[in-house]
Formats: C-alpha cells, structure tokens, sequence
C-alpha cells in the first residue's frame, strides 16, 4: 500500500512540477480605498487619485525535488505617485492529487511608495501559504495568503487565475487585495495606511 502511494505522490510532483517552472508578466492596475495626491507640489483636490497603472513580472523554478524559487517584481504609476515591490522567496510544494498541490513560501519582501520627494520603503521578512488548483483542463485557480512582517504587519489576499492556451503558454488574470502599514519619520513613528485592490492581466510561459 505504501509503495503505491508514493509512486502515486512521485507521478503527481511530475505533473504539477510544470505550475512551479515559469516566467510571466503583464499589465497591472491598482485601485486605493483612500485618494491620494498624484502631484507632490501645487496639489489640489482635482489632482487626487484613487488608481495607479503599470506592469509586473514574475517568475518561478522548481530546482530540486518539491523545493522552488520565486521572484516578483511590480510598479505602477500615476503623476507623482508612484509605488513599487518586490520578492524573492523558497519555497517548497507538496501534491493533494493529479490536479491540485498546495505550497509554503519564505522569504523577504519590500514595499516602496514615493510621492515627488517624499519616499516611505518597508522591508522585512514573508511568508506565504497557497495552493495550485486544475478546475477545468484549460483552467487553473491559485488562491493564497502573504505576511509580511514590517514595521506593522502587512497582509495579502490574492486569487490568481491561469488559462492554458497551448502546452507552454497561457493567459493570466490575478486579483490582489494588499493591507500594510509604511511607517515614516526619523523614528518611524508617523503611519501611511496603503488599502489597495490590484489587478494583473498577462501571459504566462511555463518550462
């Protein structure tokens, strides 16, 4: 019994080793809860904003057995705001069955928003917990949940959504909802609340 349920856990670590080898990227949206001033000198309530816009890149390597490495960049823009992160990770993948693996992922993350001269930056330790699910052939959803432990903790809620179109190449549509706290100031005693939803749209190609 066993040994038939390791060969069965070895031939689904094949199959879904392919959802931990990529490279992806696109365009990407995001939308604030709270408006924000997009010009840093001269503002005036015309020059608020609740979006930025710009693009993200991702990518992924399952180097040996279950274990990967993944990194990932984004930055969007509006006027003088602008915002950027950033990722890099190892993490380590474990199969459910011939469709579905779920994953852990550790590493260190930053968060930089500058609006004209004024700069916050976070860096700190993540960590990330997700899963990778086949619903259909052609469609994959990978649900997850990101900490990050800066100054405050900043959360991740995101949905991603994978289209096969061909045996290498497919259509990405994400959906992010991201919760942090950037502390500013000479004692990192003054806060800036950061609510925001993004919105990737990309293609995918996996190795």
């Amino acid at each position: 019994m066993s040994s038939v349920f390791f060969a069965h856990s070895a031939a689904a670590a094949t199959n879904l080793s392919q959802d931990y080898n990529f490279v992806s990227g696109g365009i990407q949206y995001n939308h604030y809860k709270d408006k924000a001033y997009k010009k840093a000198e001269n503002a005036k309530k015309s020059d608020m904003t609740r979006h930025t816009a710009g693009g993200y890149l991702r990518g992924s390597w399952n180097f040996y057995d279950n274990m990967f490495v993944e990194a990932r960049a984004e930055g969007t823009k509006n006027g003088d705001l602008k915002e950027t992160g950033a990722l890099a990770g190892v993490g380590y993948f474990m199969p459910v069955n011939d469709k579905m693996s779920v994953y852990g992922l550790a590493g260190y993350s930053a968060e930089h928003v500058k609006l004209g001269k004024s700069k916050v930056t976070e860096k700190g330790l993540t960590g990330e917990v997700g899963a990778k699910y086949q619903v259909m052939d052609n469609w994959t959803v990978e649900p997850a949940v990101r900490y990050a432990k800066y100054h405050k903790a900043g959360y991740e809620f995101r949905l991603g959504n994978n289209f096969k179109v061909t045996d290498h190449v497919s259509i990405e549509a994400n959906v992010a909802r991201n919760n942090v706290k950037l502390m500013y100031g000479e004692n990192h005693d003054q806060e800036v609340k950061l609510k925001e939803t993004n919105f990737e749209l990309g293609a995918r190609y996996n190795f």
